[in-house]
């Protein structure tokens, strides 16, 4: 019993139903029906039962109006020809309605909700005229009778004239979908010109690179810049022995983060590079053991150290790798807010003692480790380091390790503790002219040109030092140390000194020759 607003969520098309006429209108020739199933609580009967039933209890309720009904019958009997025409033309009418309404709805669905805005208004006016005729004591309940069709219509439509409205409709349909398919074929067609002339640049922009690369083979340019993995291996095959090479085809992988293939390349340059090359076999196992440092474990580190030594001078291996972890650690040194130094100074400090564990003979080992620390301000250590080191190399080698540790306060501690150091090292070795030299050089490096001359005076002029009798240097290295002393005071000095200079070597000479004439 409540409101219904489109009739087809409850019947199809040709579906039998029981309905009641509530309403009768003789001159306009319309009846009104009702569907409510309130009206059938008490019929159990069939449809055509049901019909009889409700006719003949219209009969008895009003004679008056059943007489007024069967004429009406009678009369639409006689101009159609049967009664079942009626229910024929009602449903070939409601599926023209359907139909109609469905086209219409798919297409714009305003449309359709004004058509059923106005049958239910029509509906509504014929249910007042006809509730006004009849007397109040014979209304039954009010009913909705907005069932989503048009029956107030006088004329049963014909076959041609719902041809004609379904040709109308199918034309009005055609010509909006004819309209639409023509903007979709234009959408269409934008798109696809669009993806054409994409696809058309794109094949250009492929056809201007082939021809830059094949220009670039022609003229060698492509072996200078290698863009490609198959330019590398063209360059690889043309000279396997280059270590440089080797090592770009990796840096290639791992601009592409390709790691293991990096690898590979490196194990391929170990078998390819002769064995006689072992400078630039070193080359590339540095290059490896760089990767693994970055990217790899400290086992995946170890394992590569032990190979590289297994095929190379262990000794020049360790240092490789102290010296890589030297800026490891001077990089996090560097960068402010960075949270792994401590880890990787302790990384670098194992690492430099396992080295001089291994090769403790070895002075080269003994310098990089004093580098190591001085550069890190940790000068207690390096000294003590440096204690270390003299018990533990020979003796012969004592002289060389304090020099480079004599030159290294120089430049990263104190000049003072270098000084120290070259002066005693210059007290036990008179005729090391290298030392002399070794010394200058750091005073003038430093900027103390002062004391760079006090050291060629206390040479020339062992009068009044404490070194005159310990300085014995033959007359052809006098020589280089007047020629090395007028060249220092050409750069850092004015005319003065240059005369002064050569007025001591005037002097040398004089006494030279006397001397000899005196033996």
């Amino acid at each position: 019993d409540s409101y219904v607003k489109n009739i087809f969520d409850l019947y199809n098309p040709g579906d039998l139903v029981k309905v009641m006429v509530i309403k009768f209108d003789k001159e306009e020739k319309r009846l009104g029906f009702s569907l409510k199933a309130s009206n059938f609580v008490d019929d159990d009967d069939s449809d055509d039962a049901s019909l009889s039933d409700e006719a003949s209890s219209s009969e008895e309720d009003s004679d008056e109006e059943e007489e007024e009904v069967k004429d009406a019958l009678d009369e639409r009997s006689d101009g159609e020809g049967d009664s079942d025409s009626d229910d024929e033309n009602f449903v070939a009418k409601m599926a023209a309605k359907m139909e109609q309404a469905g086209d219409v709805h798919s297409d714009n669905d305003s449309e359709s909700s004004d058509d059923s805005s106005a049958d239910s208004d029509d509906d509504s006016e014929s249910d007042e005229k006809s509730l006004e005729q009849r007397p109040e004591e014979s209304l039954p309940q009010a009913m909705d009778a907005n069932v989503g069709f048009d029956w107030g219509s006088t004329i049963k439509p014909t076959k041609i004239t719902k041809l004609a409205e379904s040709s109308d409709d199918e034309s009005t349909d055609s010509s909006s979908d004819s309209s639409g398919d023509e903007s979709e074929d234009e959408d269409a067609g934008f798109k696809s010109s669009h993806k054409a002339r994409k696809k058309a640049a794109a094949k250009r922009r492929e056809e201007e690179e082939i021809s830059r690369r094949e220009a670039a083979l022609a003229d060698g340019t492509a072996d200078e810049n290698p863009e490609t993995a198959a330019d590398f291996e063209r360059l690889v095959a043309s000279n396997p022995n280059s270590s440089e090479v080797w090592i770009k085809f990796m840096a290639f992988h791992l601009s592409l983060a390709d790691i293991d293939s990096a690898r590979n390349v490196a194990n391929r340059a170990f078998d390819r590079i002769e064995f006689r090359q072992e400078g630039e076999k070193l080359n590339v196992w540095t290059a490896l053991l760089t990767l693994e440092l970055k990217y790899g474990t400290d086992k995946s580190l170890q394992e590569t150290i032990d190979r590289a030594s297994q095929h190379n001078n262990p000794k020049q291996v360790y240092l490789r790798v102290c010296e890589m972890l030297d800026k490891a650690v001077e990089a996090a040194s560097s960068s402010v807010g960075s949270g792994d130094l401590e880890a990787t100074t302790k990384r670098a400090d194992d690492m430099f003692k396992n080295m001089c564990k291994k090769f403790k003979s070895k002075k080269t080992v003994w310098i990089a480790h004093f580098n190591y620390l001085l550069k890190g301000s940790r000068h207690e250590e390096a000294h003590a380091l440096l204690k270390r080191s003299l018990q533990s190399l020979p003796p012969y080698k004592h002289v060389e390790t304090m020099s480079k540790f004599a030159q290294m306060e120089f430049e990263l501690g104190s000049p003072e503790r270098g000084r120290t150091i070259f002066n005693a090292l210059l007290e036990n070795n008179p005729k090391r002219m290298d030392l002399l030299f070794v010394n200058i050089d750091k005073e003038v490096k430093n900027g103390d040109i002062d004391k760079a001359r006090a050291l060629f005076d206390s040479v020339v002029n062992p009068v009044s030092n404490d070194r005159k009798q310990k300085f014995k240097f033959k007359d052809k290295q006098m020589k280089s140390l007047f020629k090395k002393w007028y060249r220092m005071e050409e750069e850092h000095g004015d005319e003065t000194t240059r005369e002064r200079v050569r007025e001591e070597a005037r002097n040398f000479v004089a006494k030279s020759k006397s001397g000899q004439h005196q033996s």
